[in-house]
């Protein structure tokens, strides 16, 4: 089986993702008290319903699939050596338990919860899970979906760049000159708020690409696989494929593949 799962089988996994974000996240939306908020650094918040998802599903996860391990972002803020568990061959869910924290924080619909199943960098599965919102997606054996709906990546009907999704400023650290790229390029960019959401967004033509300068696997794994699944592209500055076990060649680009090829030569 090694990291393979049935349709009935990923059908199981949405249902438990779906148990526990309306047990844990939905009750604590626009609910939470300031105990339930502390800043892991400036501006990185985690709130209670972080927490307590990533330690629910966890074992959820790790017991559907014996031999399996699950790493979470609360988890290895804890214990970085995590990390290690996305260059075997074993299976690996990777969790972000709330993806898109201070929108939550502040009362805004926009975060969900992201989980995929990898073995080293080839992903098996991947669901999202935005409950304020009523929306799901997600992709497997082949195909990508939202909203119980298979989706596709529509072909851009010029190549005309108006909105790219970038890094926000305050977290693109030394790579924010090579962004600045796009500007003098006169393309509108603008800021990411919610990672996993945002590839639905592409998904739906909101946006033209996304461009960023973090790998963080939670953050990615999961739309990643449902953009790319639907017929998107992404690529590195070296292109090459992202690769959740990290040491990319950042910023990393996604789009369509005519779109990926343009931001590409305009950033290197």
């Amino acid at each position: 089986m090694a990291g393979v799962i049935t349709a009935k089988q990923y059908r199981h996994v949405a249902d438990l993702i779906a148990d526990v974000t309306r047990a844990e996240i939905l009750p604590r939306f626009r609910a939470l008290s300031d105990s339930d908020i502390t800043h892991k650094r400036p501006g990185d918040l985690v709130t209670t319903a972080d927490r307590l998802t990533e330690q629910r599903l966890s074992p959820l996860l790790e017991e559907f699939l014996p031999g399996s391990v699950a790493i979470g972002e609360e988890s290895v803020e804890h214990d970085r050596s995590l990390l290690r568990h996305t260059h075997t061959n074993a299976p690996v869910w990777i969790i972000d338990p709330v993806d898109g924290t201070s929108n939550f924080v502040a009362g805004s619909p926009d975060y969900s919860c992201l989980v995929t199943l990898s073995t080293k960098d080839e992903i098996h599965a991947s669901w999202i899970d935005a409950p304020s919102l009523g929306l799901t997606a997600g992709a497997h054996d082949g195909q990508a979906w939202i909203n119980d709906e298979t989706v596709r990546v529509t072909p851009p009907q010029s190549q005309r760049l108006d909105t790219v999704v970038t890094s926000h400023p305050n977290y693109a650290g030394t790579r924010s000159t090579v962004i600045d790229k796009l500007h003098a390029e006169g393309i509108a960019t603008v800021p990411c708020n919610s990672a996993g959401l945002s590839y639905v967004d592409l998904l739906h033509g909101e946006y033209d690409a996304l461009v960023y300068s973090w790998e963080k696997p939670w953050d990615h794994a999961a739309g990643l696989h449902l953009y790319t699944t639907a017929g998107g592209t992404a690529m590195t500055m070296t292109s090459e494929p992202f690769r959740v076990s990290g040491g990319n060649s950042l910023p990393f680009i996604v789009g369509t593949g005519p779109v990926v090829d343009r931001l590409h030569s305009i950033l290197t």
